[in-house]
């Protein structure tokens, strides 16, 4: 709008005082018009709308020229249709942009783009040749559509591990606050120095705190919990705290990078002459490619052997020893993880198992629920493991539509029996980050359970590892 001059300012801000503040000052017509602002109930679009209703006009003096009772009604009628047809435009721009916004992954990204997500997410190392024979994306705009892929989703390049082979197990710390609750700032502050745990999420529902963790032994993660409720921020706090193992079923929980400075405490040296590392020996070259990877999985091996000070090609030979299923298998893939995805919140699924016998006889079907999952550009589910105290299983998911825990959990119950189940709606992740990707599920555990026992047929999967990889 044109810049208004002094005087009609002042005499609108007069009669903003006169109108109690509910009118406007649009330039029509090459005049500085004044439209009273109302709204009414739009039932169609369920929300109010402006209504605006033609006052007059101001003067470069400042004289207010009313509309004229003896006016031609269509002319007052075309002014005030002129000014609403502006007001809808800009509604209907707002309403764009914000739908924009709100739109699903899945909305924003098309077939081709869904494929290259699940070929990064399976091995985040492919050579792009390969990658463009999976996709059909032509090699010639392949890095664009990675960059590009890379920018709307936020993506974080990393690896998953197996944890046991690099002499760690998993734990789950779960805490209820009886009284006063700390805020996020407190137990961050709580948490964020200890390397062995990984993610901490404030929850709303059974439990108010879900906290997972890496050590090498119940005494170690004993000794975590007790370095948590004793920091200066929680001992005063009146809660209740439980821990139990638990075992990975789908998914993985991303770690933090001060994880590695306790992992660099395991790295074999020699201290005696003659002595020779054992076949489960953490190498040093091993340590270096588990901490850059972790970083950024994409990173060449030549620039992690020139910052280490390897001699050329061992940060190679290190990652074939990591990924070699004969060898020490600590490295599952080169993955990736979504940062900035449209949901409302995340949640969790506590399945509760109260009949053995009926879950048992139930557990397959509950494979085939994991594994069909729609073909969405986010896997269904984040992560899902196994407890020991309460027996049953853990799902942790980002919830898309409101409907989702309750669509979910009723998807559960007719799949799986003999348990019940709790929701608990994450309020914050306090320390780490959820992994969002999009797996390929004929590599699931799941899948290969399904398959042993002859219970679905074997579908040709896509190969993702390539001997030119390892570049």
């Amino acid at each position: 709008m044109a810049e208004a001059p002094i005087k009609i300012k002042e005499v609108f801000d007069e009669l903003k005082k006169s109108y109690g503040g509910h009118i406007e000052l649009k330039f029509l017509n090459k005049r500085f018009c004044v439209f009273e602002a109302t709204s009414k109930w739009d039932s169609k679009r369920k929300k109010p709308v402006k209504i605006t209703h033609y006052i007059g006009w101001i003067t470069d003096n400042g004289v207010v020229i009313p509309a004229k009772p003896k006016q031609s009604e269509a002319r007052l009628k075309a002014l005030e249709f002129e000014y609403n047809k502006m007001i809808e435009h800009q509604r209907e721009l707002e309403e764009k942009r914000k739908a924009a916004s709100e739109r699903t992954l899945d909305e924003a990204l098309g077939n081709e783009d869904i494929l290259l997500l699940e070929a990064l997410s399976m091995n985040s190392r492919l050579p792009h040749a390969r990658i463009s024979s999976i996709t059909g994306i032509p090699l010639h705009v392949l890095e664009y559509r990675i960059k590009r892929l890379e920018r709307i989703l936020g993506i974080k390049y990393t690896l998953e591990l197996n944890m046991n082979n690099l002499g760690f197990s998993e734990y789950m710390i779960l805490a209820k606050f009886i009284s006063d609750k700390p805020s996020h700032e407190a137990v961050r502050a709580a948490l964020e120095k200890n390397p062995r745990v990984q993610l901490a999420l404030a929850a709303k529902g059974t439990y108010d705190l879900a906290i997972f963790c890496v050590a090498e032994n119940n005494n170690v993660v004993a000794d975590v919990l007790d370095s948590i409720r004793t920091a200066a921020v929680l001992k005063g706090i009146e809660s209740e705290w439980y821990i139990t193992p638990i075992a990975t079923d789908y998914g993985f929980v991303p770690l933090r990078q001060e994880f590695f400075d306790v992992l660099k405490e395991k790295v074999w040296r020699r201290k005696k002459h003659g002595e020779k590392p054992g076949a489960s020996s953490l190498m040093y070259r091993e340590y270096a490619i588990l901490c850059e990877l972790n970083e950024d999985s994409t990173k060449s091996f030549a620039s992690i052997d020139r910052k280490y000070n390897l001699p050329i090609g061992s940060a190679k030979r290190a990652y074939e020893d990591l990924m070699n299923e004969e060898g020490k298998s600590a490295i599952l893939r080169s993955t990736l993880t979504v940062t900035t995805i449209n949901k409302r919140y995340d949640a969790i699924i506590l399945e509760n198992i109260t009949n053995k016998e009926k879950f048992i006889n139930s557990k397959y079907n509950h494979h085939k629920y994991i594994i069909n999952e729609p073909n969405k550009a986010i896997s269904r589910f984040s992560y899902i493991c196994d407890m020991e105290t309460p027996d049953g299983i853990f799902y942790l998911f980002p919830v898309l539509k409101e409907e989702d825990i309750e669509k979910i959990k009723g998807e559960l119950s007719e799949t799986i029996k003999g348990v019940k189940f709790d929701s608990l709606i994450i309020e914050r992740m306090i320390i780490g980050n959820i992994c969002y990707r999009k797996f390929d599920n004929l590599y699931s555990d799941q899948y290969l359970a399904l398959v042993k026992k002859k219970l679905i047929s074997a579908q040709k999967r896509t190969l993702y590892i390539t001997k030119s990889n390892n570049n």
